[in-house]
């Protein structure tokens, strides 16, 4: 069905507003676990990283909703609105819009001319290839752990994710969405601080455009 780019855009802020949200309950899970109050805390502390990540991966469908409803429709089971694993979302978004993760920005700088530019942040935050791999990784943290199986090397996961949600702040404090539908061609520049609701500029084109490496 389709829906406007207004719906689009606030399906897009509710679900960023659930990762800020999720991020925060995971450092007070964390928080927990490490005064010593048990591996329950850590378990609820992993689950809530998990559900963040898949928050992004959700909110990166409204850009290109239409583009992902269509191509889900030639699926085996087309039912896009049960989706809901983050790596599969990714690889689907990839062929449809390579530019689908979010891109950081540093703050936007106003040149001589008048017009702000937003320089591309170079490092520090949660890159596609690490939150794939560290999402998979979470998934084995899910339920009890087997007593006869491997060691799931818990420890090391602790200091991981708490790296981790920092790079995900990092990636997500200013950032830009590139939004190409039928009636709607141009960018969400979205910031979003710890605490309170984000906010969403709206830069728009008169057709398609080429978003380049640098």
């Amino acid at each position: 069905m389709s829906q406007s780019h207004d719906d689009l855009r606030d399906i897009y802020l509710a679900m960023i507003s659930e990762v800020n949200e999720r991020l925060r309950a995971s450092e007070t899970f964390f928080a927990a676990y490490n005064a010593g109050q048990g591996l329950a805390f850590i378990d609820a502390a992993i689950l809530q990283f998990r559900k963040a990540m898949e928050a992004i991966a959700l909110a990166a469908i409204a850009p290109c909703k239409e583009k992902y409803e269509v191509f889900r429709a030639r699926a085996d089971q087309p039912d896009y609105t049960r989706d809901y694993h983050a790596g599969k979302i990714f690889q689907i978004l990839g062929k449809i819009n390579k530019n689908f993760y979010p891109l950081p920005l540093q703050p936007a700088v106003r040149q001589a001319n008048g017009i702000f530019h937003f320089d591309r942040k170079a490092s520090g935050y949660l890159t596609t290839k690490r939150f794939e791999s560290l999402y998979d990784r979470l998934g084995k943290h899910l339920h009890a752990h087997n007593p006869w199986s491997n060691n799931k090397n818990l420890q090391n996961l602790v200091g991981e994710i708490t790296s981790a949600i920092a790079e995900t702040r990092s990636l997500l404090e200013l950032h830009a969405a590139f939004v190409q539908t039928e009636a709607f061609s141009g960018v969400w520049i979205t910031e979003v601080k710890v605490g309170a609701a984000p906010v969403i500029i709206v830069g728009q084109t008169d057709g398609e455009f080429i978003v380049t490496d640098n």
